[in-house]
This record gives C-alpha cells, sequence and structure tokens, in this order.
C-alpha cells in the first residue's frame, strides 16, 4: 500500500497504452496511486490537467517524444515548500514545449535510448537586446513568439520543438541527419520572414546542428551545437567588421 509520507514530489511517465514507463516512488506504489488519485480516468485530448485530491495537487500533461505519446503526471504535496514542484510542459508565450520538458523527458527518464538516429537544432535570436531597447520588451515578446510560430510551422508533428530559455530554441528532429536539418533551419528562416512582414522588424536568428546515429550524452550534443551556432555568429560578426571598415 503506498503511503504519502515523505514524497513531496512524485512523478509517472504512462505510454500512450497506460502502461508504467517510469515512476519516481517504484512501480507498485505508482499503480496504487494512479488508482487513489483517480489517474487514469481524466487521461484524455483534453489535456492538460490538473485538479486536487487529498494533499496533493496532480497534473497530467501529454507529450510526444521520438514519435511515441506519453503521460506525464506530476504530483506535490500543496505546502509551501513545494510551490514550484508543479509546473507545466509548454511555454506561455510561443506554445512550444519548454524547458520543463526537456528535464523531464530527456534528464530524469531514459527515453533518450528510443533515439538512434537524430539532428539536434539550436537556435537563437541576434538582436532580440537590440530590439528589446529600440522597440520595448512588448515588441520583444512578439519576436520570441514569431520564432517559436516559424519552429512550429517548420517542423514535423513526430518532432519536437522547444524554448530552452530566453531566446534559445531546440529542436529534435528524429531520424533525420544534418543535410535535412540545414533545410529545417532555412525553412524556419523564410517562415520568420513571412511573418514577420507586417512588424516591420527585423528579426535575424543564429543556428547550430549536432548529429548522431548512436546515443550520446545529451548535454555533450548541446554544447556541440552550441558551439555551431557561434561560429555563424562570429562569421556575422565579421562580415559586418569589413562592411563598416
Amino acid at each position: 500500500m503506498y503511503t504519502e509520507e515523505n514524497n513531496e514530489h512524485i512523478r509517472i511517465i504512462l505510454n500512450k497504452n497506460q502502461e508504467i514507463q517510469y515512476a519516481s516512488i517504484g512501480r507498485e506504489k505508482a499503480i496504487d496511486f494512479i488508482e487513489r488519485k483517480d489517474v487514469l480516468s481524466r487521461l484524455s485530448d483534453a489535456l492538460p490537467v490538473e485538479y486536487d485530491m487529498g494533499d496533493y495537487s496532480v497534473s497530467i500533461d501529454k507529450v510526444k517524444f521520438s514519435g511515441s505519446q506519453y503521460y506525464i503526471v506530476t504530483a506535490a504535496i500543496r505546502h509551501p515548500k513545494c510551490l514550484n514542484c508543479k509546473r507545466p510542459l509548454t511555454d506561455s508565450v510561443t506554445g512550444l514545449y519548454n524547458r520543463n520538458y526537456w528535464e523531464k523527458i530527456v534528464k530524469d527518464v531514459d527515453l533518450s535510448r528510443r533515439i538512434q538516429d537524430f539532428s539536434l537544432i539550436f537556435i537563437d535570436v541576434d538582436n532580440l537586446k537590440e530590439i528589446n531597447d529600440t522597440y520595448g520588451h512588448q515588441t520583444g515578446d512578439m519576436v520570441i513568439k514569431t520564432v517559436g510560430r516559424a519552429i512550429r510551422n517548420s517542423i514535423r508533428k513526430e518532432d519536437a520543438g522547444l524554448r530552452y530559455g530566453g531566446d534559445e530554441f531546440i529542436i529534435l528532429l528524429f531520424n533525420q541527419d544534418k543535410e535535412v536539418a540545414l533545410k529545417v533551419v532555412d525553412r524556419i528562416r523564410r517562415e520568420i520572414n513571412r511573418l514577420s512582414q507586417g512588424l516591420e522588424i527585423d528579426i535575424q536568428i543564429s543556428a547550430g546542428i549536432a548529429y548522431y546515429n548512436s546515443l550520446r550524452n545529451m548535454a555533450d550534443i548541446i554544447k556541440m551545437a552550441d558551439r555551431d551556432l557561434y561560429k555563424e555568429k562570429r562569421t556575422k560578426y565579421q562580415k559586418k567588421e569589413k562592411q563598416e571598415k
């Protein structure tokens, strides 16, 4: 029998068949928790959902990772010490996944073993500070929203786009090589130009790409894509310096 003592933060992941893939409290306790907290009856297309039951606040969200659907059940004891335990998985500005998604799926749970062939794109906005200083932060938020929409419009449903933080974005392209990733970046740039025509603002992005066909440490993959991104930024800066001379 599951007891709620000393379990302030609980995380359970179910596959689309409602089978437990991971549980921070162990499988048997998770089965009991799911039954007592009325989780299965709340799995539907109308997610995310949040509700209180007993001493817990429970949130259920649905995510897609490497082409497969999962349900993320997060429960937190309702007291001030754990106010930040229950956090949504989508970014309110862009509608993309957020960093919580990244941490819960890629780091907390070893679902990354399912990925055998993928490209990672790391994107940031070159001139966001300039836009904020000139037009204000409200316009800056509109720029972030535009880039997020361009990403959503430029990737497949089975891929994952997320706002990593600030003006940084990560895209996972499953079963796609670097050549495809380059085409996706070009598509995103064209989509940004199309979406920003009415804004009269020149939104510029830089992108870095990392590709692996075997399991690697995800943090190292991000670093590689980040180095590729700053290589592009350095090239742009050097070109700008030559033009100004």
